[in-house]
C-alpha cells in the first residue's frame, strides 16, 4: 500500500467514525504522521481527499461482497445477499450523505452520480445473468427494473426518518421486503422456488 492510500484508508475511517464536517485536514495529516503541507501537496483540498475516500469505501463494500459469496453466483440468494451487504451500515451511509449533500455538494452530486451508474450496472448485469440463469422471465425490462429497484431501495434508506412504517417492522425488514417481493415478481417458477427457500432459510 503507497502512502497515498494509506491516507485515503485512514481518511475515510475518520470520516465515518467522526464525521466529515468534523475532521480537519490537521486530524487526518497528525493521523497518518505527515505535515499539513505533504497532505495538500498530494491531495491540493479537503474536497479532495473527501471524493477519494468516498470511493475507497464504496470500492471497499464491493470487494467484501465478492469476498463473502463466493461460488453462489447461480443462485438468487447471491443477489439478496448482495443486496443486503450493499444497504449494510445504513445509518453511517445516511449520515455520510447527508452531511456531503449539505457541507460539499459538489461532491455529493459527482458521488451520487458515480454510485447511480456503477450500481445501475451491476444490477443490470445481475438481472441479465439471471435471465441467463432460467431464474427471472426472459420478457422483463431489464433498464426500467433496474431503474424503480434502486430508486426505490434509496428512497427508503433516505427518507426512512420520515416514513411511518407499521409497529415492529424496522428498515431493514422494509428493505428486504421490497427487494424480494420486487424480484418474485419478475421470477421464472425455478426463481420463485428459490425464492420461497431463501425466505424459509432466513425465518421470514
Amino acid at each position: 500500500m503507497t502512502q497515498k492510500e494509506r491516507i485515503i484508508e485512514q481518511a475515510a475511517n475518520m470520516f465515518v467514525e467522526q464525521g466529515i464536517k468534523s475532521v480537519r485536514m490537521d486530524d487526518i495529516a497528525r493521523a497518518v504522521g505527515v505535515s499539513k503541507r505533504t497532505l495538500y501537496e498530494m491531495f491540493k483540498d479537503k474536497d479532495g481527499l473527501l471524493y477519494l475516500a468516498i470511493r475507497f469505501l464504496q470500492c471497499r463494500k464491493v470487494r467484501d461482497i465478492e469476498h463473502k459469496i463466493q461460488g453462489k453466483r447461480d443462485s438468487l440468494e447471491y443477489l439478496f445477499e448482495s443486496l443486503a451487504m450493499m444497504l449494510d451500515n445504513k445509518e453511517a451511509h445516511r449520515r455520510i450523505s447527508h452531511n456531503l449533500r449539505k457541507f460539499y455538494p459538489a461532491t455529493f452530486e459527482r458521488v451520487r452520480k458515480e454510485a447511480e451508474e456503477e450500481n445501475g450496472k451491476l444490477l443490470y448485469s445481475m438481472i441479465n445473468h439471471y435471465i441467463d440463469c432460467g431464474l427471472i422471465v426472459s420478457t422483463v425490462d431489464v433498464r426500467l427494473s433496474v431503474t424503480i429497484l434502486y430508486y426505490t431501495a434509496t428512497t427508503l434508506v433516505i427518507s426512512a426518518d420520515n416514513m411511518s412504517l407499521p409497529d415492529g417492522v424496522s428498515l431493514e425488514d422494509a428493505l428486504s421486503y421490497t427487494i424480494i417481493n420486487f424480484f418474485r415478481g419478475i421470477a421464472t417458477i425455478d426463481g420463485v422456488k428459490q425464492i420461497d427457500e431463501y425466505i424459509k432459510s432466513k425465518g421470514r
